[in-house]
């Protein structure tokens, strides 16, 4: 429901007045981080279209439609996401129970918490394979069972292989009766010009820091000045405050291991670097895109600490021990190379490029930047 969406509240009464007003776009696109609530916004449209209660600002939450959607189970309500092969003809239905799992226990979660879920630890990389078009075409072709609608939530669209996406821009085209197709998207530009061009788009900005901090205080129970400082690190994104409250093996395993690659490249050592890299590679692809993201962060956070501006700032008490001393070795004349380089491995890597090579050229340029002879 639109009451259980944190903060956006003119969006919420844009979609409203758009239903109620009969102004229902058959392709929507969300746009934002699924910590922003693009998913959940996406959610609670369909849960208002669905409803057959006494419904105004917000679904009834009573009526069998509602019950239905409460758990996921509405039979006109339709998903698409990425997944894993592990079939010949690999379909959103196969992590069908997974996804209701993740979903049920919330709206707001990540890529990485979907692979967690689907149990996926190797390489393998989720994609919207060309498959799912026609399961797509099977589903839709049914009429409605309950609702005068059907509805298709399709996440993270831009993960849609070309000949599948293709195959959706017919479909969107050229749309059944009285169907919806939700597309939330955490990198629209990926997506079709082709396609986005007949979407319309509601863009879905970072949730305000006042609204997080209000929202840990009261669903968290955490005091105001904690509250203000996780809201504050947490740059908009809920999924990314509530994480912060229980700091995650992962989180800290990405910070040591920036904190490691740092100080071998500074001192230009290279078969404790070649260490370094084997134990990174030995990670999955997901894991290795996560701690260059996590990089890339650090670059900018430490960076901006250099210019004393805290309210810039979005580092967490461990991240800020380190900057303390490290901060000063990334300044106007490396910034901008160092971040571009850990930005090239994440595309390198995003391409399943060859790991091993990608992690030791990177801590070659990071060796040049860092340390210039």
């Amino acid at each position: 429901m639109f009451k259980d969406v944190i903060g956006h509240e003119d969006i919420k009464r844009q979609i409203v007045r758009s239903l109620q007003a009969g102004r229902v776009s058959h392709a929507q696109l969300f746009a934002g981080n699924t910590g922003y609530g693009s998913l959940a916004l996406a959610l609670a449209l369909a849960q208002y279209v669905f409803c057959t209660g006494d419904k105004h600002e917000d679904a009834c939450g009573v009526c069998p439609a509602c019950r239905k959607m409460q758990k996921l189970i509405h039979p006109d309500l339709h998903f698409v996401f990425p997944v894993v092969r592990k079939t010949k003809a690999p379909v959103s239905d196969e992590y069908m129970e997974e996804w209701r799992r993740l979903l049920l226990r919330g709206a707001y979660f990540n890529l990485e918490d979907w692979y967690a879920e689907m149990g996926i630890t190797d390489n393998a990389q989720a994609a919207i394979y060309t498959e799912e078009s026609a399961n797509i075409l099977r589903k839709l072709a049914f009429k409605s069972f309950e609702s005068d609608y059907k509805i298709m939530i399709v996440w993270l669209p831009e993960k849609m292989n070309p000949e599948c996406s293709n195959k959706l821009l017919k479909i969107i085209e050229e749309p059944f009766e009285k169907t919806l197709f939700l597309m939330v998207s955490e990198q629209p530009g990926l997506l079709l010009n082709t396609i986005q061009s007949r979407l319309q788009r509601i863009n879905i900005p970072p949730l305000r820091q006042e609204e997080i901090a209000r929202q840990l205080i009261a669903r968290k129970g955490l005091p105001e000045a904690r509250a203000a400082e996780y809201a504050h690190v947490a740059a908009g994104d809920w999924h990314r405050a509530i994480r912060l409250l229980d700091e995650s093996e992962e989180q800290v395993y990405n910070q040591d291991m920036f904190i490691k690659l740092m100080r071998l490249c500074w001192s230009r050592k290279m078969v404790p670097v070649n260490a370094w890299v084997a134990e990174i590679t030995a990670l999955g692809r997901e894991r290795q895109k996560n701690f260059l993201a996590h990089a890339v962060r650090m670059i900018r956070e430490n960076f901006i600490r250099n210019f004393h501006a805290d309210a810039l700032s979005y580092m967490t008490e461990r991240e800020k021990e380190f900057s303390v001393r490290f901060a000063p070795y990334v300044h106007e004349g490396n910034v901008i190379p160092l971040s571009e380089e850990f930005e090239r491995a994440y595309n390198d890597i995003n391409r399943n490029g060859n790991s091993r090579i990608i992690f030791t050229d990177l801590c070659i340029k990071v060796m040049q930047n860092i340390r210039p002879t």
